[in-house]
C-alpha cells in the first residue's frame, strides 16, 4: 500500500496509520451483517462555483429516525488525521434539526490518538424523527512547502475539487450498514461538469458503513475520465483526473485496467468494480491511498509520482489490498500479511499476467529483498516494529519486506513439500473463501493452516517471521528460472523528512546529508530525485539550497553502512516457457 512521497519509505511513511483506519472500514463494508431493513442515510453534495470554479463543498444529510438520547454523538469529523489537517468544523459550523425543531450542537475533543484527533457533536436533547444535518468548507489550501502525506484532504485543482471525504464529512458514528443514497446537486454548475465517488458516478445508493462514505473518494467539475462520461457510471472499471497528467492517462487507464481484471479473476471477485483518481502537487513528491473500492495517487510539479515513475505497480499494489486481510488482530499483528499479500500478488500477478517481463519481476524481487534485509528494523518482532510505526518511517516499512520474503520462502517449502501440486495461492485463496462465508480468519486460524501444510516446520517458520527472525530463501524459491545469491547491500538514508522536500526538516544528527553541510531549516531550490538516488546505488544527492539568503551547493551519498542481503540470479540455462511462477 504504497502512500506518499516517492518510492521507498516515504512512499509508505503513513501508510500503516492509513491500513489501520481503513481495513476496518472496508471489512465492516464487505462482511457485516446487515439488518433486514437498514435505517436510511442521505446525502446531497452541492459545489458552490464562483468564477468558474469550484469554492465550497456543502453537506447536507438526513438520517432516518436514529433516535439518539440527549448528550450522545450525533455526528462526529477528524480535525486531523494521520498528520493531515481536515476541515476542523468549528462547533457552531453544523447545523441540526429535527421533526420537533432546531438541535442546539455542543462540540468537544475526543483525546487525541496516534492516528489523529476527533471532534463530536451532542444535542442538548433527544432527537424526534428524522435528523438533518447541514455544514461545508472550502477545500484545502496548499503550497509548495505543504508536508506530503495520505490522501485525505479536499484540493481544488483545474476548477473543480478532488479528495476525499474524511476531510468534509461529518457522519453518525455508527458501525451498523445503513441504506445511503449520494445525490450530487451539480444544478449551478457549468453544463457538462459531473460529480464522482469511489462507488460510482453521478446518484448512487449501497449499503454501508457510514464511514466508507468518509473513506471514499470524491471528484467534482471539468472531470476527465476513461472510459468517457456517458460509460463512466455503468463501467466496472474507470479512471479520472482534472489536470492533464505529466503520463498518458489513457494507456494507464488502459493497461490497468486489464490487470485488475486479471487480479479480480484470480481472487473469484470478477464482478466487483474499481475506480482510480488522479490529482496534481504543487511540490516535488507524489503519494498514493486506497480506500473503499478505489484509489488515489498524485504527481509532483515536475512529475513525481509515489513510484518513482512506475505507476502501473503502485496501482498493482494498491489494487491487491481489495482482497487479502486478516480478521480479529490489531493491525500492527496483521500487516505482514495485509502488505506482504500485496507486495507478492502485485509482483506475481502482473508477470503472470504478462504486464511486466521476467526482467521486471526479478528487478522487482531483488528491490524488495534489498527493502527487507537493509532495514534496521528486520530483527524487531511484529508487535515490538508496530510501537514504532508511529516514531519511524523505516519500522512502517517492516511489514512489507518482511511479508513478501515470507511469502516467497513459504511458496518455495509449500510446493517443495506437495511435489509441486500446492502454492501459497492455495492457502490466500482458502483465507478468502472462509471469510467470505462469513468465518473470521485470524492468525491463530493462519497457524494452524500452515501447520497442516507443512508440519511443525510451518509453524516454526511462522514463529520465526512474527519473532523477526532472519527470513533465509530456499534454492528452489521462485525456481526454476531464479535462483537466490548472496549480496550485500546498502541502505538509502536521505539524512532529512522525505515528506517536505521544500525545505531541510528533522535533520538526522551524523547523518551523510548533516556531514555535507545541510542544516535544519534550508529551503531547498532544487535536488536530485529521489528516484534516481534511491534506484542507483553509487548516486549522490547533489541540492541547491537557500540559506541567509544565499544559494548553497551540497552534494552526498545517500546511503549508510551495507549489510548481507540476497538477489535472485536468473538461471540461464531455463527458457522463459518454463518460468511458471
Amino acid at each position: 500500500m504504497a502512500i506518499f512521497g516517492e518510492r521507498g519509505a516515504a512512499a509508505h511513511r503513513v501508510d500503516m496509520a492509513r491500513r489501520a483506519l481503513v481495513s476496518a472500514v472496508l471489512a465492516t463494508a464487505a462482511t457485516g451483517v446487515m439488518a433486514a431493513e437498514p435505517p436510511a442515510l442521505d446525502v446531497v453534495l452541492t459545489p458552490q462555483v464562483q468564477e468558474g470554479r469550484i469554492v465550497r463543498l456543502d453537506v447536507d444529510m438526513r438520517l432516518s429516525a436514529p433516535a439518539i438520547d440527549a448528550g450522545k454523538t450525533i455526528v462526529r469529523a477528524p480535525v486531523v488525521l494521520v498528520g493531515t489537517p481536515m476541515a476542523a468544523y468549528p462547533a457552531e459550523a453544523i447545523r441540526a434539526n429535527d421533526e420537533k425543531g432546531e438541535l442546539t450542537l455542543t462540540a468537544s475533543e475526543e483525546p487525541a490518538t496516534p492516528t489523529g484527533t476527533y471532534r463530536r457533536w451532542t444535542a442538548d436533547r433527544a432527537t424526534v424523527g428524522d435528523v438533518r444535518l447541514r455544514y461545508g468548507t472550502a477545500p484545502r489550501v496548499v503550497n509548495a512547502e505543504t508536508r506530503n502525506g495520505p490522501l485525505f484532504d479536499l484540493r481544488s485543482e483545474a476548477g473543480g475539487i478532488i479528495g476525499s471525504g474524511n476531510y468534509f464529512y461529518a457522519l453518525p458514528e455508527s458501525r451498523a450498514p445503513h441504506r445511503v443514497s449520494l445525490h450530487w446537486d451539480l444544478s449551478k454548475a457549468p453544463a457538462g461538469w459531473r460529480g464522482v465517488w469511489s462507488l460510482g458516478e453521478g446518484d448512487q445508493t449501497a449499503v454501508i458503513p457510514p464511514d466508507t462514505l468518509a473513506f471514499s473518494f470524491y471528484a467534482a467539475g471539468p472531470v476527465q475520465s476513461k472510459p468517457q462520461a456517458q460509460l463512466s457510471p455503468t463501467s466496472p472499471f474507470a479512471f479520472y483526473w482534472l489536470s492533464p497528467p505529466p503520463f498518458d492517462p489513457i494507456q494507464l487507464a488502459t493497461d490497468t485496467e486489464k490487470l485488475y481484471k486479471f487480479m479480480s479473476k484470480f481472487f473469484e471477485d470478477a464482478g466487483g468494480s474499481y475506480r482510480v483518481f488522479v490529482r496534481g502537487n504543487p511540490y516535488k513528491a507524489g503519494g498514493g491511498t486506497a480506500l473503499a473500492k478505489s484509489f488515489m495517487f498524485s504527481y509532483g510539479v515536475t512529475g513525481e509520482t509515489a513510484s518513482g515513475g512506475d505507476e502501473q505497480m503502485l496501482l498493482a499494489h494498491e489494487m491487491a489490498h481489495n482482497w487479502p486481510r486478516l480478521d480479529g488482530d490489531e493491525h500492527a499483528l496483521t500487516a505482514w500479511y495485509t502488505e506482504g499479500t500485496a507486495e507478492y500478488y502485485s509482483t506475481l500477478l502482473a508477470l503472470r499476467a504478462g504486464a511486466i517481463s521476467l526482467d521486471k519481476f526479478l528487478k522487482l524481487a531483488n528491490e524488495k529483498a534489498d527493502d527487507y534485509y537493509t532495514n534496521p528494523y528486520r530483527t524487531l518482532s511484529n508487535a515490538e516494529a508496530g510501537k514504532k510505526f508511529w516514531q519511524d518511517a523505516r519500522a512502517q516499512r517492516v511489514p512489507y519486506g518482511r511479508g513478501f520474503m515470507y511469502f516467497a520462502r513459504l511458496d518455495a517449502l509449500l510446493r517443495a513439500s506437495s511435489k509441486g501440486k500446492k502454492r501459497l495461492d492455495d492457502l490466500v485463496l482458502a483465507v478468502q473463501r472462509a471469510q467470505r462465508r462469513g468465518g473470521k480468519v485470524g492468525l491463530e486460524e493462519w497457524d494452524r493452516m500452515v501447520t497442516k501444510a507443512l508440519g511443525a516446520a510451518g509453524r516454526k517458520d511462522f514463529d520465526a517471521m512474527v519473532a523477526g527472525e532472519r527470513i533465509e530463501m530456499p534454492p528452489t524459491t521462485f525456481g526454476p528460472c531464479f535462483k537466490p545469491v548472496a549480496s550485500t547491500a546498502a541502505p538509502f538514508e536521505l539524512g532529512f523528512d522525505d515528506m517536505r522536500l521544500g525545505a531541510v526538516s528533522k535533520l538526522v544528527e551524523g547523518s551523510a546529508a548533516a556531514k555535507a553541510g545541510l542544516k535544519e531549516g534550508d529551503r531547498i531550490v532544487d535536488l536530485t530525485p529521489l528516484r534516481e538516488v534511491r534506484e542507483n546505488a553509487t548516486a549522490h544527492m547533489a541540492l541547491t539550497v537557500e540559506r541567509d539568503g544565499q544559494l548553497l551547493k551540497v552534494d552526498y551519498l545517500p546511503r549508510g553502512t551495507a549489510v548481507p542481503s540476497v538477489q535472485w540470479a536468473r538461471v540461464t540455462t531455463v527458457p522463459d516457457t518454463a518460468c511458471k511462477l
